[in-house]
């Protein structure tokens, strides 16, 4: 036991340790930071179970507040489970505790309690306000609230099993293939967009849902084993009991069994291919361009911090091709000397608009800021390899835009066409959101090298919090605001579209001058900075 206490200490202090900032934050104050966070996220799930279930349950629907609940805690807990599942499931550091004198069923079990206890929590802070207020304010049983608090401790076996399928399989294609890291990033932008558009909006879900009990039961059976689930917490109804103890105890077994193999078994691939290969070399721009593609996809911390923009931008060209003009609902009562400025917009007015909308989430898809700290002591590396210093820093500028580039072009194409913009509008668009994401990733490249931090212990401190990604997130924000200004002016000139287009030509001359300027700093300045980094 005093070996498993050892592993769960040590792992805590892991998690302690990506909150400290070396030598400035002591490992007490990373510890109340996170405690902290930790509280903020429960009492925000917390007001989100309790207020959801207090709609329903004034609506004579504790039964159904129950279920919603039960739900939410699952999609919650999949959040958390699939992001940690997304990493390599055998990593470093348990490679080095295999190797050593210590239990296997220490190390599976220590690192399974960090992820159950996490569920675990998901589950609680979303169900326990829910049956309390069924059973203080709805009139439930008092054994509501105890079968509650039972089901809540083997729920999170659910997202748990999940999670690690979702690993094994992810390692398995990473032996296997080259898109292990590329299929790890889409699974998690899913659960985390199943997230966004499920727990924020089930308390408005809430108050326009209009049916009675028995259409309740009828809505909650179409998932029959959430439904399972709800029914022996509410009603303790024996089958039900039975079936939600297997649903859960089955899937914690197999978890363990699942978690385990990862952890212990051999991994061997043979390529029994018959194929003659054929091995091609590759110019040095295109490898170094490789090399920083592959170090982007190869780490969620990266991904998850950088990809938001790509996300809502995707999202809100979408419902815009769906919905049409008719979905800016919130610019109808917009009105220019009496005139609602929504209707009978010149294409050169939904240009300026479609421009704010793609540099507002351009300017924080930028991969720039931490690419330099990201690489830690391994710098070395790349500075003896035969490749150029220039080389090296515009291949990191090129993954930044490639990363935003492709779905701002598909979105703009997409949104301008459902309007009936024309050709010259499009390329304009096309050059003024280009010229923007290319000025922010090389204000971005110019932070990232002044305030470089090489000496990290984990590389969430330089990719969430680094001074260079907080400074350049606020002079891009203080570009988009400049550039943003010239757009709304020529928005609302919009009768006048000769100016209108002059102003867009001129803010296309200034980005170009801004990326003109910011790139011979870095091919300078930027250069010997690199150069004079150590590991």
């Amino acid at each position: 036991m005093r070996t498993l206490w050892i592993l769960l200490r040590t792992n805590f202090l892991e998690l302690v340790g990506s909150f400290r900032k070396k030598g400035k934050t002591s490992v007490i104050a990373a510890a109340v930071g996170l405690i902290i966070l930790g509280l903020f996220l429960i009492g925000m799930f917390g007001i989100i179970g309790a207020s959801t279930a207090f709609i329903l349950v004034e609506k004579g629907l504790g039964e159904f507040a129950i279920y919603i609940s039960i739900g939410m805690g699952l999609v919650v807990a999949l959040m958390f489970g699939v992001t940690n599942s997304t990493r390599d499931a055998k990593g470093s550091d348990t490679d080095m505790l295999l190797a050593m004198p210590i239990p296997k069923s220490h190390i599976v079990v220590s690192k399974l309690l960090g992820m159950y206890l996490l569920d675990v929590l998901c589950s609680l802070v979303l169900l326990v306000p829910s049956l309390l207020i069924v059973v203080l304010v709805g009139g439930g049983s008092v054994m509501v609230l105890v079968r509650g608090l039972l089901f809540a401790l083997l729920i999170p076996a659910i997202p748990l099993f999940i999670s690690l399928i979702i690993s094994a399989l992810i390692s398995f294609l990473k032996r296997v293939t080259k898109f292990g890291s590329i299929f790890s990033t889409i699974i998690s932008l899913l659960v985390m967009l199943l997230y966004m558009f499920v727990v924020p909006n089930m308390t408005s879900y809430a108050e326009s849902l209009k049916v009675n009990t028995a259409e309740s039961v009828s809505i909650m059976k179409k998932i029959p084993p959430l439904f399972w689930l709800t029914d022996a917490i509410y009603s303790g109804d024996m089958i039900c009991v039975i079936l939600a103890l297997a649903m859960t105890l089955i899937p914690l077994g197999l978890a363990i069994y699942i978690h385990a193999r990862s952890l212990t078994a051999v991994q061997l691939h043979a390529d029994h291919s018959k194929k003659a290969r054929v091995y091609r070399s590759s110019s040095v721009r295109k490898a170094v361009f490789k090399m920083e593609f592959s170090r982007y996809f190869s780490s969620a911390n990266y991904i998850m911090n950088t990809i938001f923009g790509v996300v809502f931008l995707v999202f809100i060209a979408g419902f815009f091709v769906v919905k049409g003009p008719d979905g800016l609902s919130f610019m109808k009562d917009i009105t220019v000397d009496g005139k609602q400025i929504l209707l009978d917009l010149p294409s050169v007015a939904w240009l300026c608009i479609f421009a704010l909308i793609i540099n507002a989430f351009g300017s924080i898809t930028t991969t720039t800021p931490p690419s330099v700290s990201v690489e830690g002591k391994r710098i070395w590396i790349s500075k003896t390899l035969p490749i150029a210093t220039k080389d090296i820093l515009n291949a990191k500028i090129l993954v930044s835009v490639m990363i935003f580039a492709p779905f701002a072009v598909l979105s703009a194409v997409a949104m301008s066409l459902r309007v009936g913009c024309g050709i010259l509008d499009i390329l304009l668009l096309l050059l003024i959101t280009f010229l923007f994401q290319l000025t922010a990733s090389l204000v971005g490249m110019i932070f990232g090298l002044v305030f470089a931090k090489l000496d990290w212990k984990n590389e969430a401190q330089v990719i969430k919090s680094g001074f260079g990604v907080t400074l350049s997130m606020i002079v891009n924000m203080l570009i988009g605001l400049i550039t943003g200004a010239f757009l709304i002016v020529a928005l609302f000139l919009k009768d006048t579209a000769m100016i209108s287009y002059g102003i867009v030509l001129g803010e296309i001359v200034f980005l170009l001058g801004l990326s003109v300027g910011a790139y011979a700093i870095i091919t300078h300045y930027g250069v010997r900075k690199y150069e004079s980094l150590n590991g």
